[in-house]
This record gives structure tokens, sequence and C-alpha cells, in this order.
């Protein structure tokens, strides 16, 4: 168009639009590829809930050991016994026994019965005028006149005695005869609560503060020692008075070697138990040997 009503010549030109608002005519101008990514790294970060730390119980860890009385000690001294043992062989098999030394003595007499994984009785006699007709092949079978006088293999071991017979209180064999446990062979089951009684050890503590109780025997094999000698000293520390505070030390002897340390209490001085228990474990199975003896 012309504008010469106007008073102008030529051809007029549209004014000239600024450059910024003709470059956002019909086109935007591209954001940078970086913000984009900031603002979905936020977002992201954003909707992820923050866990806390787990607490230091739920962290895995190892069991701690027993602080008391290590594993290791007790197949040292076992292993150890054992080959002495074996060095020193005896017409019957020897007992180990477990020694266990207290801080204070009980006030009042104390009797438990320990149970143990497997018995520490290296044979089995029954002792019978009339043998049932399942008698176990394991048993052993000697006659009623044998109870006044015990083969040295049977004083090693568990003798069951027929409950219609009278158990003699005096006599050659009445002293140091083992364990005489009374069966009634009437009883269909008399066989499996024999092999119970088997398992089944006594502490008995009545004076002073040293007592041994019978946890295996020269025959045994090393992994069946030291499964018994924890079994006792676990069940002996239950059933004590002030239980584990009570006990002072724990060896493991047989009836002619030396006392072999398992365990001392904190501050008590292992040597000085060490000592104490070799000059008292001498005396302390005879004296219960001889107890027993007087009470039957």
């Amino acid at each position: 168009p012309t504008y010469a009503h106007l008073g102008c010549t030529g051809r007029a030109e549209p004014p000239a639009l600024p450059v910024s608002d003709s470059t956002n005519i019909g086109a935007t101008e591209p954001e940078p590829a970086s913000k984009y990514r900031t603002l979905a790294s936020t977002l992201i970060t954003s909707q992820i809930p923050k866990l806390p730390p787990p607490p230091p119980m739920m962290m895995a860890s190892a069991p701690a050991p027993n602080p008391r009385l290590g594993r290791e000690a007790v197949v040292r001294a076992v292993g150890a016994l054992l080959r002495w043992l074996k060095h020193h062989p005896s017409p019957a098999p020897e007992p180990v026994y477990l020694l266990v030394t207290l801080k204070t003595a009980p006030v009042r007499r104390f009797e438990h019965y320990l149970s143990l994984p497997l018995s520490p009785f290296p044979s089995i006699f029954l002792v019978a005028d009339r043998l049932p007709d399942d008698l176990p092949d394991d048993i052993e079978t000697l006659p009623s006149s044998a109870l006044r006088s015990l083969p040295p293999v049977a004083r090693r071991g568990l003798v069951l005695v027929d409950s219609r017979l009278k158990i003699p209180s005096s006599g050659k064999g009445a002293k140091g005869r083992g364990r005489v446990v009374p069966v009634d062979l009437a009883d269909p089951a008399w066989a499996e609560s024999a092999r119970e009684a088997a398992r089944r050890v006594e502490l008995r503590v009545e004076a002073g503060t040293c007592r041994a109780v019978r946890v295996g025997h020269a025959a045994m094999a090393p992994e069946e020692a030291v499964e018994n000698v924890v079994a006792a000293v676990e069940a002996a520390a239950a059933c004590v008075p002030r239980k584990w505070r009570n006990v002072r030390a724990l060896h493991l002897k047989a009836p002619e070697s030396i006392a072999l340390p398992l365990y001392a209490a904190p501050g008590t001085g292992g040597n000085d138990d060490s000592k104490d228990a070799k000059r008292q474990a001498a005396t302390a199975v005879e004296q219960g040997r001889v107890k027993r003896g007087r009470k039957e």
C-alpha cells in the first residue's frame, strides 16, 4: 500500500519488531540439557525414603564363645589325659573324673544327678539268678554270689542287680565296687531304664569344696569324652548353690594322674587352684567311695 495522501512517497515498510519478540513467535528456545538432568535427579532423590542406619544388634556377627569354659581347653585336657592313660594301661579301663571345686561349701548336704550324652562306664553287668529272655548283647551277666567279691572289670563298670536280691553293705567287694543299681526284671522296659541310669552320674557335696564326678573312661573316643565333659560342666554349674559364681575351678583327672586344669575363676589364681586340686583330688574320689559304702 501507498501513503500518498499522507504526503509520503514510496512503499511504507512495517515497523520493525524487536529481535527478542520476533524470535519468540512460532518457536521457543530449547532449554539447556543440564537443567533437565538436574531436575530429574532432584525428583528421583526426593521420592526415595531415607532409611535410618541399622542398630548394632541387627548387624550380623559371629556368636561369642563361652567366656567361662572354652571347648578348646576341654579338647586339650581330654586328649592329654587319654594319651597318658594309654601309656599306663590297667586290667580294666580307668575312670575319668571331673573335679568341681567351689568357693564356699554349701550349708546343707546336697545331691544331684547329672545327665550325660553317653554312659561313662566301660561295661554293664547284670547280677541275677534268673536271667530274662530279652537280655541285650552288651550286658554281661554275673551270679548273685559275685556281689560279695566283684571282679576288677565289674568294679569299673555299672552293676545292675535284680531287685529281688539283697545288696550286701559289707564284704570284700562292697568297697570300691563302683555303682550298683537295682532293676526290676519283671518290667518289659528294664533294659531301656538301665541304659538311662547308666547315663546319670551323681554329684554329692557333703563337706569340703572339692567333689569328683565320673564323666568317662580310658576306652572312650576323644570326641565322646569331650561331649560328656562339656555336658557335665554345664549341668554341675547349673545345680550348685550360686551357680557359676560359686565355681572356683574345674579339673580333669584319672585316679593316678595329675589334675589337668579346665577353668579357674577370675581373680582366684589358676596356679593356686591347680595345686589345691592336686592335693584334694587324690582323696576326693576315695572319700566319695567310702561314704557311699557306709551309706549302703
